[in-house]
């Protein structure tokens, strides 16, 4: 069997990301009508005519399940050239490459921004998390061009539930990140929750597997 067909496909960005969810979930929609048609079909098959009981109406219910799969289909088709139509506009128009720049530069400062060795917390599995997140979240992503590069790394930190210890004070990659005063780091983590997500902690979870940025 081919490895590469073998292995499920990373989303990259957020418009890949709700491409694939939109798609499985349009493919499960369709899946359970085709199971109600079988179903249909096989109560047909046993029931039993009674002349005082209206006819039940299988031919209906196989006319409204034929059409709905129909429109799922047709949705899935024009979902998946929509994306590949928008993909192609990104890459002729370079927007497609700047962005995965941004992105994979975000990841980065967020790794060295939270990193601490001495906790057992790695630089590159914290850019990992970034990077997911980047991925998972259209409103973060959109951010990458509406926030300073600090104030980005504070919502993605938020966002992954790991303070930063240290902040960039540019988009530059030669900028050198600034420590965040301890004040200010105590004050911040009793003002936030930096915990992932409400009801989780960090106990228990696999740590990310550190991802390579899209290299297509």
């Amino acid at each position: 069997m081919d490895e590469a067909q073998s292995e499920p496909i990373r989303p990259t960005d957020p418009d890949m990301h709700w491409t694939g969810w939109a798609l499985t979930t349009l493919r499960e929609a369709a899946e359970i009508d085709m199971r109600c048609k079988r179903l249909t079909e096989r109560q047909q098959e046993r029931a039993h005519h009674d002349p005082k009981a209206p006819p039940p109406a299988f031919g209906l219910i196989q006319a409204r399940l034929t059409r709905s799969v129909r429109l799922t289909v047709a949705l899935t088709d024009r979902i998946r050239n929509g994306f590949m139509t928008r993909r192609d506009e990104r890459k002729a128009s370079g927007e497609e490459a700047r962005r995965r720049k941004r992105r994979e530069r975000a990841a980065q400062m967020v790794g060295e921004a939270t990193a601490l060795p001495e906790r057992g917390i790695d630089a590159e599995c914290m850019r990992a998390m970034a990077w997911e997140s980047l991925v998972e979240d259209e409103i973060l992503d959109a951010k990458l061009d509406t926030l300073s590069a600090e104030e980005f790394v504070r919502e993605v930190c938020r966002k992954i539930g790991h303070p930063p210890v240290r902040l960039p004070q540019s988009w530059d990659e030669r900028c050198e990140m600034t420590p965040v005063p301890p004040r200010e780091a105590a004050d911040r983590e009793s003002t936030y929750d930096w915990s992932a997500e409400p009801g989780e902690s960090d106990t228990g979870r696999p740590e990310p597997e550190p991802l390579n940025p899209d290299s297509s």
